[in-house]
């Protein structure tokens, strides 16, 4: 019988061990200190009493009474266990919900973020539209101008001196046959008038000298120099005198009468422009239409 005793002793003291090293397992010792000191104390009691009822009972008693207590260690590890587990789950599922927290924080900042940019863009959008719908009104107001103007132009056009439509002729290949339906833009348009009128008005404030072949007799030419002054009217004569003359800009194009007796001084004219002859006044005939 004492041997049974001592092997029973053994036993609780191994349980007491094992549910020992077990309690002191957790992370949060310090918290769970008192339940290990409540729960040792009932274990040694319990062990000393089921020692005490082993001393006078039957072996039959005392193998129940083992097998109860096994049951009952074993039971208090497993919740040792799920508690060590639960504060383990229970860390992770904080951190997991701060996390979450602070990305549903980020979330929203991005969603008002966007709501404002979604709302700059729909003013900006709005802005859009109306100085869109502020060109076109203006567009068709250019186009209706850029039409006369054109119209305009052509009869100009027809007014110029030769020496002046050979270097506008690109920009009046250019110009629309019909201004009021033509796939030009208005850039383009714009930009043809612009550099006709500037080349007119460059040769409108110039004196410009060229040589050109002119019929003074039906079916006879004779090469000629001629004095443009501006688009106003220009001079011309031969290298001889014989033939020399005023040219005047009309409706249909520049004429070019011949007057007699006056190129001795036309001729002269020339000669001080070019500088072959000191400057002085000479007496020119003229005539602006």
């Amino acid at each position: 019988m004492h041997f049974d005793h001592v092997m029973i002793a053994s036993s609780f003291y191994d349980c007491h061990q094992s549910l020992t090293l077990d309690i002191f397992q957790p992370r949060e010792l310090s918290a769970l200190y008192p339940l290990l000191k409540m729960k040792t104390k009932t274990i040694l009691g319990s062990a000393i009493v089921l020692f005490l009822f082993a001393s006078t009972g039957s072996a039959a008693d005392l193998q129940t009474t083992r097998n109860t207590l096994d049951n009952w260690v074993q039971t208090k590890q497993l919740i040792s266990k799920e508690k060590n587990d639960w504060l383990l789950e229970e860390t992770i599922l904080n951190d997991t919900r701060n996390l979450l927290s602070n990305e549903i924080s980020r979330l929203k900042e991005a969603i008002s973020e966007l709501e404002s940019t979604a709302s700059a863009a729909d003013e900006e959008r709005a802005q859009l539209t109306d100085q869109k719908s502020d060109l076109s009104a203006g567009s068709e107001v250019i186009e209706g101008s850029l039409a006369k103007l054109e119209v305009q132009l052509q009869k100009i056009i027809q007014t110029l001196p030769q020496p002046l439509l050979d270097k506008i002729k690109p920009l009046v290949r250019r110009l629309p046959d019909d201004p009021e339906n033509t796939d030009l833009s208005i850039g383009e348009r714009v930009q043809n008038i612009v550099g006709i009128l500037s080349q007119a008005d460059k040769f409108n404030t110039t004196l410009t000298i060229t040589s050109e072949s002119r019929e003074m007799e039906a079916g006879k030419f004779v090469q000629v120099s001629t004095l443009y002054w501006g688009l106003a009217m220009a001079y011309y004569v031969d290298d001889s005198g014989d033939y020399a003359g005023i040219g005047l800009a009309g409706a249909n194009g520049w004429t070019w009468p011949e007057i007699d007796g006056a190129g001795s001084s036309i001729k002269k004219l020339f000669e001080i422009y070019e500088g072959t002859a000191d400057i002085q006044f000479v007496d020119v005939p003229a005539q602006i239409n």
